[in-house]
């Protein structure tokens, strides 16, 4: 009965013939992971080059097909003779000590002997995993590691991420080329090509130089004007191109705004409501219900002593778009827009009051704060044709984002001291930050968000249930608008 059943197992492995032996090698990539051909010829693992050549942006292109090929490369030619082991690295002979050979039209190399050439004269780090069949490509000495384009309603914004802080040149060029030049810089060539979106660029063009590297875009939009700066947190450089014949917001019918020679109208935006909760609290407490109710007792201090009036983006349990909240905003002709919100976090015992102002956030605290409350009304801003959702893009252009920031630090400034009179009795005083939130985005006044406490912690959430403490929240608030008033209305 055995060697009947062996004689059937082995009948049944050559009709259906088991393929044991492994027909690829994983390359692992900065943007993922990928496959290619692997073979083994004479007993050497062997790999395609041909396919790692057109995942790194580049290609092979044969002199003599079948017989000898060229790899360029951004710094370098390498030559290969197929069958034989020697290759030439520009003007310098190598020995692979194994052949390369043509398989289905692919050209094959050597991996353990080819890998660490290949990494000499690379940027990368290429490794060669003998065990996994893995070939590990680590972007980490790349200076330019990416780029990402955003189209805004007064033109477009062109951020170029850099490891480092560097110099950098900006010129343009016939034919309406803009072009970025970093010395002593080393770019991701792969992954800026990459980024190549031909809804806003014609063209895009990166070249590594021996002394420096240049991204060129080929604008569809006329080169206009432009300004740029660096921005650290993530590094980049950030260049807005503005569209000068696009008037900002022509709907919102804004006329002055600011901190003019009055400050008199406030806009109150109660955070969440309706079908969106904002955070809850270990006892289920919900966010928008406590921040309704700090907004309404804010406004009724404020209409009590008649100093300012107040416009209030929501007054009862209802859901508010980021678009009808900027257009309650921007229509009532406000000069101050505070939005109150409450905080939480994975850490239970993370607690305190805390206030930030809109710019790009400087600690990762600041983004998972602008993270969680950005969270409802990323639906609304990211349509499928978006290509960057990053909450960078949430920033409007140099103009609208600096025009009111130094104001709205300083407001910021006034309601955090007011609040560390008021509430660091009962909980912890967090430092003024700022972060890319959404809901101050496109508000053309001084700006503030406030965190009243956090409800993931439970001394805080009970701070929050507490009507006493929602009261001197809502004062310290006023106090900081009136010293802001004070302050603006004197010069």
């Amino acid at each position: 009965m055995k060697t009947i059943t062996l004689i059937f197992t082995a009948a049944i492995i050559l009709l259906f013939p088991i393929n044991l032996f492994p027909t690829d090698v994983t390359v692992q990539l900065a943007g993922g992971i990928e496959k290619i051909d692997y073979d083994r010829i004479d007993g050497i693992d062997a790999f395609s080059l041909s396919q790692l050549a057109a995942l790194l942006g580049e290609r092979i292109s044969w002199e003599t097909v079948g017989i000898s090929a060229v790899m360029q490369t951004d710094r370098h030619r390498i030559r290969f003779f197929v069958n034989s082991p020697y290759i030439s690295i520009d003007d310098t002979v190598k020995n692979l000590t194994f052949p390369t050979a043509l398989i289905k039209g692919n050209l094959f190399v050597p991996a353990e002997t080819f890998t660490p050439l290949f990494d000499q004269i690379r940027q990368e780090r290429i490794t060669w995993d003998k065990e996994r069949r893995i070939i590990r490509i680590d972007s980490e000495y790349f200076t330019i590691t990416d780029l990402a384009l955003s189209t805004k309603a007064n033109g477009l914004l062109i951020e170029l991420f850099i490891s480092e802080p560097k110099e950098y040149e900006i010129y343009e060029s016939e034919g309406n080329w803009l072009n970025i030049t970093i010395p002593d810089a080393t770019v991701n060539r792969r992954q800026i090509l990459a980024r190549k979106n031909k809804k806003i660029i014609r063209d895009l063009n990166v070249f590594q130089f021996e002394a420096s590297a240049q991204i060129s875009l080929r604008l569809r939009r006329p080169i206009e004007k432009y300004s740029s700066r660096f921005t650290p947190n993530p590094g980049r450089i950030q260049i807005s191109l503005l569209d000068t014949t696009v008037t900002i917001s022509p709907q919102n019918g804004v006329g002055k705004i600011g901190p003019d020679n009055k400050i008199d109208r406030i806009v109150i935006d109660a955070g969440h409501g309706g079908k969106d909760y904002g955070a809850i609290g270990l006892k289920k407490t919900k966010e928008k219900k406590i921040v309704l109710d700090i907004s309404k007792r804010l406004a009724k201090l404020i209409r009590k002593e008649k100093l300012l009036e107040v416009v209030m983006t929501r007054d009862k349990d209802k859901y508010i778009s980021l678009e009808e909240r900027t257009r309650i905003a921007n229509e009532s002709k406000g000069d101050v827009y505070v939005s109150i919100h409450a905080n939480a976090s994975l850490k239970r015992n993370i607690r305190g009051f805390q206030v930030f102002f809109l710019a790009a956030a400087k600690n990762d605290d600041a983004r998972a704060a602008a993270q969680l409350e950005n969270a409802p009304f990323l639906a609304e801003i990211n349509s499928p044709d978006d290509f960057n959702s990053d909450n960078l893009s949430l920033i409007l252009s140099d103009m609208i984002q600096n025009e009111f920031q130094e104001e709205s630090a300083d407001l910021a400034s006034m309601v955090d001291r007011e609040f560390r009179k008021k509430l660091s009795k009962n909980t912890k005083a967090r430092a003024i930050d700022q972060a890319a939130f959404v809901v101050l985005n496109g508000v053309y006044m001084p700006s503030i968000l406030v965190e009243a406490a956090f409800l993931t912690n439970k001394d805080d959430e009970k701070l929050l249930n507490s009507k006493k403490y929602r009261q001197k929240v809502a004062e310290a608030i006023y106090a900081g608008l009136k010293r802001f008033k004070a302050k603006y209305e004197s010069k």
